[in-house]
């Protein structure tokens, strides 16, 4: 587990790295870090401002990380702004943002500027509901169909996906961060989705987990034609309604 002093040192090392390379024009913190909330288990998140050299300065800052003891990294694309995320020896997360300066600034409130100036840009939005749902009957009909063809682990992961859209849309009803789980425990009743999880790959208890799942997407249905084709899917399922 990687030292919190070496976190904060490490990140001190890259916003003066920023402020030295004359192809960086801006840099602002990311994530926890930016609003106060970081804790023992945050990584770094550091967002730089690009004006030119593009290429040369990926390269070169995936260099430097590479001295600093990183061991592998991956890299998640969003238009034109480059994630590298990488993984240090420690068990650290540093995540690099690459933008071009003409698109740098704040799609969020986790978003703090060291340095230079950002364009005002439209936030993020959250998930779109229609397709949540959409993707939950997807996959509800993928648990279905494996079940009854005995492919109990690929039931099992449809499961999970089926999930994950639930609890998406439950988290958009409430209000609170749909994204990547983050607004989860933020819900007054995470604790309905519990018995979703299924004990054991056996088909009963994968039923039984996708009864009670069907039934709380049911409760985020208001089209009718919709709500009858889901209830097809899991006859027992409870609606709660």
């Amino acid at each position: 587990m990687f030292p919190v002093h070496e976190r904060d040192q490490l990140r001190r090392d890259l916003v003066n790295a920023a402020e030295i390379d004359p192809r960086v024009v801006g840099a602002a913190l990311t994530g926890s870090a930016a609003v106060g909330g970081e804790d023992r288990w945050s990584d770094i998140d550091f967002a730089l401002s690009v004006d030119r050299d593009m290429d040369a300065v990926v390269t070169d800052w995936t260099a430097l990380l590479y001295v600093c003891d990183a061991v592998g990294h991956v890299d998640v694309r969003h238009g034109s702004v480059l994630f590298r995320v990488f993984l240090m020896r420690s068990t650290l997360q540093v995540d690099l943002a690459f933008w071009p300066s003409s698109e740098f600034g704040a799609t969020g409130p986790t978003f703090r500027l060291l340095f230079g100036d950002a364009n005002e840009l439209p936030q993020s939005p959250q998930p779109d509901r229609a397709e949540l749902i959409g993707l939950a009957w997807l996959h509800g009909l993928h648990v279905r169909s494996s079940i009854a063809r005995g492919r109990v682990w690929q039931a099992l992961h449809m499961l999970n996906g089926m999930r994950d859209h639930v609890m998406s849309l439950r988290c958009l009803a409430e209000g609170v961060n749909a994204v990547q789980g983050r607004g989860l425990d933020d819900l007054r009743d995470a604790s309905a989705f519990t018995g979703t999880v299924a004990l054991s790959t056996h088909p009963d208890e994968l039923s039984r987990a996708f009864h009670v799942l069907t039934g709380l997407l049911l409760c985020e249905i208001s089209d009718s034609g919709l709500a009858q084709a889901v209830r097809a899917l899991s006859p027992g399922a409870a609606t709660r309604r």
